[in-house]
């Protein structure tokens, strides 16, 4: 890597800023999506977290990833180990969930990440950032070998309306294999490209 490359990298490591982030819960809905920061100035790396949006149904076990490359991905329930163990996150006390998730990597291998997830039955919703719930109670953190994502703010009476985001209707829905499938092909067709170019 060139030595300004690296220059660039290492000053937005060192200015970069904690993402934020909303999960709104509505009945049996709920949708959660990155919230950009004006604050972010110059080069962005993106967020480990992720920046695309999660809708969830309870009414029809549907988690679904709102991907903008790849559209609308169908995510599978998790089945989660339950432990014994506690901590207090703010003035909640949390249990500990774990879970080993499946995942594809661009290079074309499957994997599996570890991630751990902190709940409290206090508030008995069974939803939580990105494609994580199913819990007895409101994921609090979510923690994996790349980030952590802990809710500072919890309002369960707010005073303005708001909406749920929602898949567009007769959109089209992949499975999660389906998405796997077309990262192999698109990083198929991009090594082909790239050997044609340099030949």
């Amino acid at each position: 890597m060139p030595m300004a490359s690296k220059q660039t990298l290492v000053k937005a490591l060192t200015n970069s800023q904690p993402e934020e982030f909303i999960l709104k819960i509505k009945n049996n809905e709920s949708y959660y999506q990155h919230i950009p920061s004006l604050k972010q100035e110059g080069f962005y790396m993106g967020s480990r977290a992720g920046t695309t949006p999660y809708y969830s149904n309870n009414a029809t076990d549907t988690i679904i990833k709102m991907s903008r490359s790849l559209g609308y991905i169908s995510q599978p329930q998790l089945d989660w180990q339950l432990t014994n163990k506690t901590k207090m996150i703010g003035d909640y006390k949390c249990y500990r969930a774990s879970i080993k998730e499946k995942l594809y990597s661009r290079q074309g291998y499957y994997y599996y990440k570890d991630v751990i997830a902190w709940f409290t039955p206090e508030i008995p919703l069974n939803f939580g950032p990105k494609n994580y719930k199913g819990l007895p109670g409101l994921i609090l953190q979510i923690e994996d070998n790349e980030y952590t994502l802990t809710a500072t703010k919890i309002n369960l009476n707010p005073s303005e309306e708001f909406k749920i985001e929602r898949p567009k209707k007769n959109a089209k829905v992949i499975t999660k294999q389906e998405s796997f499938d077309r990262i192999k092909e698109m990083e198929d067709d991009r090594q082909k490209s790239f050997s044609a170019k340099n030949r």
